[in-house]
């Protein structure tokens, strides 16, 4: 199984009464020739848009200078952490949904985003409206004007008029309409009579490359910390969604929800975590790589159970050194590029590139099993016919079980 990577973002066009472009509305496309919405996960929906519009494209390419506007599901509202940086806060729009679950605790991180700078809207608002008690802490209401009379449009922006907040009209189909919503005083339109969403082509991977190729050298640098991981990780949406995602499904069992990265790495782990974001990263683009996920996580587990036993230490270091051995075949590049970055340990230089020393004689013995060379596997002066059998079998299970595991979040 590979990952659904057909999706796209559309954008559709804002403005104001004089028809002035003011903002875009990024939407989420379940693949390039949608011409709406399909949406399984919400959250997923809202984690692909953030980090494709501001990863893969970026921001300045999306909206040179106007506003976005985005789709927030409950789960990122309610975790702040999620959301785009500092720098351009100022220039995104957060849309709260009409399906909301309306608490004391959403209440309060409204209020923690806008003091962070960030602008709250409230999409499809309607006479009536249940999120009626948002409005002291909304910027922009979207009024919704395809099942609402005209008569009941006027009241509830009579009604908001009390508040400090822009009104937009959206989903106007003709120009009739938009000349009897302009006399209403609206401040923004949107709609077919002013442009149908614009699917945008795939980008190709720019910035973003940066960040990723970054913080796969990071998780995979000897000298690297939890907090330097977690600063990098931020800074891909997607990525730490996933990552929440996985630390609280089944191959968990958690009996109480993680809701933090923090939290999410004393409970998988460094190898661990290490292996789901690198994975993330570069199966995200790679047919190939995400070909070889079995292989890879096998080996890397294998190395890691063996050394272990054999009292090499640290023990995850070889985790590491089994992974860094597949990269170049998942990724297509050679191997001294990728690893030219990395503050690795001489060892794991001497047996990545030249093949020699005890890591070099580590990966030679998990090679011999993957060929399933039994003759040369029972000759290799490490093999332990007690252990090893058990060992590798044990990497097998944990490898099928992370794999499957991993599925999921796809």
């Amino acid at each position: 199984m590979e990952p659904d990577n057909n999706f796209c973002i559309a954008r559709q066009a804002i403005c104001d009464e004089q028809l002035n472009l003011v903002a875009y509305e990024l939407l989420y496309r379940a693949s390039g020739d949608a011409d709406s919405a399909s949406i399984l996960d919400p959250n997923e929906a809202t984690a692909r848009v953030t980090s494709t519009a501001f990863l893969d494209f970026g921001l300045e390419a999306i909206a040179p200078k106007q506003q976005i506007y985005i789709n927030m599901s409950q789960y990122w509202l309610n975790h702040e952490e999620l959301l785009p940086v500092a720098r351009i806060r100022n220039r995104v729009v957060l849309q709260i949904l009409s399906d909301v679950r309306i608490d004391d605790e959403l209440k309060q991180n409204l209020k923690a985003i806008k003091e962070k700078g960030y602008q709250l809207a409230l999409d499809d608002y309607r006479h009536d409206d249940p999120r009626f008690s948002l409005l002291p802490l909304i910027d922009i209401v979207i009024v919704e004007t395809t099942q609402q009379p005209l008569s009941t449009i006027r009241q509830v922006v009579s009604t908001l008029r009390h508040y400090p907040v822009e009104i937009l009209a959206e989903k106007i189909e003709s120009w009739q309409t938009f000349d009897q919503l302009k006399k209403l005083g609206f401040d923004y339109y949107q709609g077919y009579f002013l442009a149908r969403p614009e699917n945008l082509p795939p980008a190709e991977p720019g910035s973003n490359r940066m960040i990723m190729s970054r913080l796969l050298t990071t998780l995979l640098d000897e000298n690297s910390d939890i907090k330097q991981i977690e600063e990098l990780i931020a800074q891909e949406p997607s990525l730490y969604y996933r990552l929440l995602k996985f630390v609280n499904s089944s191959a968990y069992n958690l009996p109480n929800q993680v809701d933090s990265l923090h939290q999410a790495i004393v409970y998988m782990g460094l190898t661990t975590l290490r292996t789901l974001v690198s994975i993330l990263v570069w199966s995200r683009n790679s047919h190939k790589a995400w070909a070889i996920l079995p292989l890879l996580l096998a080996r890397a587990k294998a190395c890691e159970l063996i050394a272990r036993d054999r009292g090499m230490s640290p023990a995850d270091r070889y985790f590491s050194l089994g992974f860094l051995s597949l990269l170049d075949v998942a990724l297509d590049q050679p191997i001294e590029h990728l690893l030219k970055e990395m503050s690795l340990s001489d060892e794991m230089h001497q047996a990545l590139i030249a093949h020699q020393g005890p890591g070099a004689q580590l990966l030679n013995l998990v090679r011999l099993w993957e060929k399933g060379d039994w003759v040369q596997l029972q000759q290799h002066p490490w093999y332990d016919p007690d252990k090893t059998p058990e060992l590798t079998s044990q990497a097998l299970i944990w490898a099928s079980q992370t794999e499957q595991a991993f599925m999921q979040l796809t």
